[in-house]
Formats: C-alpha cells, structure tokens, sequence
C-alpha cells in the first residue's frame, strides 16, 4: 500500500521537499492508518509530520478516550501532537449550523492555526475512496451539478488526500497486519444521520444487487467527471476573460456576445463571474444561473439580486456584476478642505494652494488645476442633483444631458464625485473641469487637487 500512496501522491504533486505536513487524526482507522503511511514516506518525499486532533465535545469520555488514544499513539511514534478542543453543540446552535458543518469548521480553523506559522504546510485529511462513492452518490441524490459529480478533489488549496484511491477495506487489513488498533465512532454506527444510511445500507445494497464493484466503479466514474470538469473550467476560464471587462468596481460583458456561446460555457462562465472576491458562489444555484441567461436575452433595465448581496443588471449592452450598494450612492455632502484632507465616499481628497508660475499643467484624470481666484464660495463634494450644469464653449451646459453624450449609464450617474459651487459644477471627477475656473495667465492662485480611490491609500 506505500506503493500505491507514494504514486498517489506523486502522480497529484501533494508533497513537496521541505513541507511540513499536518495529519488530522481522530483515531479512527482511515487516519490511524493515514499517520502511518504518511511516516513511513516522510524520509523518502522528505517533509516532516505533525498530527492534529479535534476533540469536538459531542460524545463525552467516548470523545476524550479518542483524543487520548490519539496523543498516546502519536508520543510514542515521537510524532509532533497537538490537541484541539471546541463545543460544536454550541457553536452549531450559535451560528445555525448543522453538527457536521460545525464539525468540520472547528477542524479546519484548527488546521489552519497550526499553519499559521509554516512556510510549506500542507493539511493532510484521511478521505478513502469508500468516501468518495458516498460523496458522489449523495451529491447525485441532491441534485448536484458536474462540479458535485466530481466528489472530493485530491488536491484543494493546501489539503491533500493521499488515501483517496484506497478502499476502507484495504485500510482496515493494513491496520490488521500490523496490530494496530484503532477507535470507533458510535455516532458512524447510528442510522440518524443521512450520511450514516449511505454509508451503511444504500451502497452496500448497490454492491448486493447491482454490482460488488459499485463503491470502485462510482470513485472511478468520479475521477473521470473531475478530469473533463477541469478541461471545461480551463476553457471557459480563457473565454470569461476575452469577454469581460471591469468598469469601476463591477465586471461588465457585451450580453449579444455572451448569449452567442454554448449553454455549457455560459454556465461555467457564469460561475468564473460570480465567484470572485468578497462574493463567492454560496448560496447560489442552477435557479439563479438560469435567470441570469434570461436576463442577458431580455431588455435593459432588469436586475436579479442574488445571496450574499449581489446582483446582476441588464444595463445598456451589458451584463453588470456587482454588489447591492442600497442607500450609499447618494452621500451628504462634504465640504471641501482648502488646503487639506477631505473623504467622500471611497475617495481621499488632497489639496493645496500655490501661486501660479506659469508651470505645465498636467494632463491627468484625477488630479485637476482650478483657477481659485474664480471660486468664491466653499466648494462641496456630493452627487448630482437637478439643475446642475458646468460651463463649456462660453455657455451652460447641463450635467443631466452632458452624462448622456457621455453614454453614462443611468445607475452610475449617482456614483460620480462632483466639486460644486452651488449648482455650477467646478469638477466631473473623472471626466472633466468647468472652463469657468480653467487656469490662465491671469490666473494669480493655484487650487490643486489630487484624488485617491481607497485601494490607492498609502502607496
């Protein structure tokens, strides 16, 4: 079986030379057995091993017996151990969890503590491939898509699971010709939990009356549908980029060019969009993938919002996706700092005065010379509002009329910073100033002011 685990782990590059590797251990066989094969090939791929055990405070001294057959085993193996304890009850109770999410999150924020400080970590986690089959089966029963046909990945970020191609049943004889005992979990006997009936009736069922090599035969399937997966995410990964583009904080794509590709590349892009930083895809499912492809064939105007408080708009020619802003697009107004500091929005505000000596102006979108000699009232930061206009070609020009030859759109107008002396509007930040107070010859004071997006704070 070493062998077999050593190619495994090769064949998926889990390990490098110089990681250390952190090995939950319960006590159970699958990583009893993990903990083992995982010494006898730390030498030859050349990591270190630690080992990790999470005493959940569900099932009493069973659960406490557990952490200190875990210790014992591990000290005696001259193995680095390191004890957890969390009252998932609680935190389940507290967050609205079910016992197993909050099991598994008690887990793996203890996983990734002891990383914390560690260059090359590497979690490893005793899935089998019994697992697997009852991952895939479960997934299939609740509807999942391909990415869900796939079961457990062999590689996620930082977690490996080396034992992913071996059988419970091999794990179990390893154990046996070893001598090594190993502790069993009540709670995997009883039929009270979904998992538990997988496990226990439906797929030993599958290999009584359909085929004894059904738990093989669905790991396989499994394997199979992960490799195509990846093929397909590649591609449509290489087309969400062609035909999207950020403007601002959302990501924006031409709908007629999205509507123009194949359904199943429209999903996976779908997904490549959604699941970006500070969204994700929780929550979100084939219902609402379905309505945003409605929506890119239907007419402007619409909106979907999805969990997580985001959304997607049918706006112009294009796909927006974004994040609900609510009340926030239309701020108080601020007055402006001469010289100083001011914050509106996401944006810092620097000024300063000068005299004017007849230096080269720069030609740059956000910072912006005014003639302050022209200026004689306190200038505002704040959104549009009606009647606003600014001078251009030796007359009024209104903001309203100018934003719409500037093809912007009409739920951004709000997003745009204005510099405003009353209703005249000194500054379109990002766009342009008022010819009204233009520096000149004439011109005996400099206001000079340079904006900053808060990304762009302390650079």
């Amino acid at each position: 079986m070493e062998e077999k685990v050593f190619g495994y782990i090769r064949k998926h590059q889990m390990i490098q030379e110089g990681d250390c590797v952190v090995a939950g251990i319960s006590g159970g066989a699958d990583s009893v057995c993990l903990l083992f094969l995982l010494e006898a090939l730390r030498e030859r791929l050349g990591f270190s091993l630690e080992a990790v055990h999470v005493e959940h405070g569900i099932r009493g001294e069973e659960s406490l017996s557990d952490a200190g057959f875990a210790e014992q085993l591990c000290r005696q193996r001259g193995i680095t151990f390191h004890l957890y304890s969390c009252d998932v009850p609680k935190r389940a109770a507290k967050e609205k969890l079910s016992m197993e999410e909050a099991a598994r999150k008690c887990r793996y924020e203890a996983f990734e503590a002891i990383c914390a400080g560690k260059q090359q970590a590497k979690i490893a986690v005793a899935h089998n491939r019994d697992d697997q089959a009852e991952t895939i089966l479960w997934n299939l029963a609740r509807g999942s898509g391909l990415r869900g046909m796939c079961g457990i990945r062999p590689v996620n970020g930082k977690v490996i699971r080396p034992l992913l191609e071996i059988s419970r049943e091999e794990i179990e004889r390893y154990l046996q010709e070893r001598g090594q005992g190993f502790c069993t979990d009540s709670t995997n006997l009883s039929d009270n939990y979904t998992r538990n009936r997988l496990r226990r009736n439906i797929l030993p069922e599958l290999e009584e009356s359909v085929n004894r090599q059904s738990r093989m035969h669905i790991a396989q399937a499994g394997e199979r549908i992960r490799r195509a997966q990846e093929y397909l995410e590649g591609l449509a990964a290489r087309r969400a980029g062609e035909l999207s583009e950020y403007c601002g904080e959302e990501l924006r794509v031409l709908a007629k060019d999205f509507c123009r590709e194949e359904e199943v590349m429209q999903e996976y892009m779908l997904r490549i969009w959604l699941d970006r930083p500070g969204a994700g895809m929780k929550d979100v499912g084939a219902v609402h993938l379905e309505e945003i492809k409605r929506l890119a064939a239907g007419q402007p105007g619409r909106r979907i919002e999805l969990p997580g408080g985001r959304c997607v708009r049918r706006t112009g020619p294009y796909l927006a996706f974004g994040m609900e802003e609510a009340s926030e697009e239309r701020r108080e107004e601020t007055p402006l700092a001469v010289p100083g500091e001011s914050r509106w929005g996401k944006y810092l505000i620097i000024t300063s005065l000068e005299p004017n000596k007849n230096q080269n102006i720069p030609e740059k979108k956000y910072t912006k010379w005014l003639d302050y000699d022209t200026i004689k009232n306190t200038i505002q930061l704040r959104s549009r509002k009606s009647g606003d206009y600014f001078t251009a070609d030796g007359g009024h020009r209104k903001l309203k009329k100018y934003f719409i030859d500037e093809k912007v759109l009409r739920e951004d107008r709000n997003k745009v910073l204005l510099l405003a002396e009353g209703s005249h509007i000194l500054w379109v930040v990002g766009f342009r100033i008022s010819e009204v107070c233009k520096v000149t010859e004439h011109t005996k004071t400099i206001l000079k002011i340079h904006i900053m997006e808060e990304e762009d704070y302390g650079r």
